[in-house]
């Protein structure tokens, strides 16, 4: 076979690899009907989640179901938020769910999510726009209902751990009628009172005791505000749209209260840590300057001031000396120098009035044989020019002979001639102008008119 084979594992983790790779279907809602329903001795929850057609199955780890407030039963109608993977021992698709959902709150959800993604498209979730915490606030707001354990977690912690601090409390209901438009006012009010850092916190409930939280002005009030926000909404596992927009979320009220604050013992501690070294580096110092001023007490020239006076003068005696050394030293280089500038000048002289001589008796001399050789060559160019003149045509001319030209070519035989073309004949004093009018070769050639 051409293809390749592959082996039932490979082809499952295949199959597994590309689904988690799907983003899409990695935080999925799904709405059914559970049935088959088992809740292990683990904590772990197992069922089926099925519509009229099509059936998946579930697992929900005990992290997650014991966040859910109902134990969920057959026929229950839900939407679970998970991801969907692979289960390799039975290469069984699996929808593993970490949130449940009860029908009659699909509705709440569905809004919730449709919120999120407004504001998160807006960029009010930007992580560029969460201010750091301050290291050592001194001034604190606190914005929860007076009458519940959360206030008091939040206070105490606050007061035991950093009790440096200034805490303005603003009282707001956190759930139910009118608690949406308090919280909105304490976040204003607090946010202009120039606290280094404000807590937004509530215990833990439902989603609708946690919706307060969840509602647009709420999230809106929240991004406005200049101060750091640290939001404890509910447990751990409770997320609300409060905490997306807050520069810091804590997982409780308590977790805010500690966010917001070092620890005062950890503090001291540093502090003393710091003591000591600076003590210690203190006295090192103050040790090591009282031995120098020991070993100063002692020295020499304390003792003995007009020591160090006698030292000096000792020192600048040996620099005058030296310093008259080398004025006598530069005195005899310039004397030297003038004496050599002198006998090089004259040594210049006696070089230049000899020199001066012997081009005198070289132009003599050159003179001399320049005439010499102009009288042996006058001789040999009269010859020559002698011989040339014999050589010369003139010179031929002048005995009788001319020259003959037909159309500015010599003619040296009666071939060249051209019966229709003049002649133009050259003698020694001047050329004529002839016509032929009859050829005749010698007598040992032939004739050709």
């Amino acid at each position: 076979m051409s293809q390749s084979i592959w082996t039932v594992t490979t082809l499952v983790r295949f199959i597994k690899k590309h689904l988690e790779a799907e983003s899409s279907i990695q935080s999925v809602a799904v709405q059914g009907e559970i049935s088959n329903f088992t809740a292990h001795r683990s904590g772990h929850w197992y069922f089926t989640l099925k519509d009229n057609q099509s059936r998946c199955s579930c697992v929900m780890f005990a992290a997650a179901a014991s966040k859910v407030s109902l134990l969920p039963k057959d026929g229950d109608q839900v939407i679970v938020v998970g991801s969907v993977s692979v289960f390799e021992a039975s290469g069984q698709l699996q929808l593993y769910v970490n949130r449940l959902i009860p029908q009659g709150l699909g509705a709440l959800y569905a809004k919730l999510e449709a919120l999120k993604k407004k504001l998160s498209l807006a960029g009010l979730f930007d992580e560029q726009r969460k201010m750091p915490l301050p290291s050592y606030p001194e001034s604190m707001g606190v914005i929860t209902s007076k009458n519940t354990a959360a206030y008091q977690d939040v206070m105490s912690t606050l007061k035991r751990r950093w009790p440096l601090a200034s805490i303005m409390h603003y009282h707001s209901a956190v759930q139910g009628e009118g608690s949406v438009e308090q919280l909105v006012e304490a976040l204003n009010a607090a946010d202009n009172n120039s606290h280094d850092v404000i807590l937004l916190v509530r215990g833990g409930g439902s989603i609708e005791d946690l919706w307060s939280f969840n509602e647009e002005a709420v999230v809106m009030a929240v991004s406005r505000c200049k101060t750091p926000i640290i939001t404890g909404v509910g447990h751990q596992s409770d997320v609300t749209l409060v905490d997306f927009v807050a520069d810091v979320r804590a997982p409780t009220p308590t977790g805010a209260a500690e966010l917001a604050t070092p620890d005062q013992n950890e503090v001291r501690s540093v502090l003393m840590k710091s003591y000591n070294l600076l003590n210690n580096r203190i006295t090192s110092l103050i040790i090591d300057k009282n031995r120098q001023l020991g070993q100063l007490r002692n020295h020499r020239y304390l003792i003995d001031p007009y020591r160090l006076l006698g030292e000096y003068q000792l020192s600048l005696s040996f620099v005058y000396q030296q310093f008259d050394k080398q004025q006598l030293r530069i005195a005899r280089y310039h004397k030297l120098v003038d004496d050599y500038r002198k006998l090089l000048v004259q040594h210049s002289r006696n070089r230049v009035d000899i020199n001066q001589i012997r081009i005198d008796k070289l132009q003599v001399h050159m003179k001399h044989q320049l005439l010499l050789h102009i009288e042996r060559n006058s001789d040999k160019i009269k010859l020559r020019r002698q011989l040339l003149e014999s050589l010369s045509p003139l010179a031929v001319l002048n005995r009788g002979y001319a020259i003959t030209y037909q159309q500015a070519q010599l003619i040296t035989s009666i071939h060249q001639l051209d019966k229709d073309e003049e002649l133009t004949i050259r003698y020694a004093d001047g050329s004529a102008q002839a016509r032929i009018l009859h050829i005749k070769e010698s007598d040992h050639g032939k004739t050709n008119l």
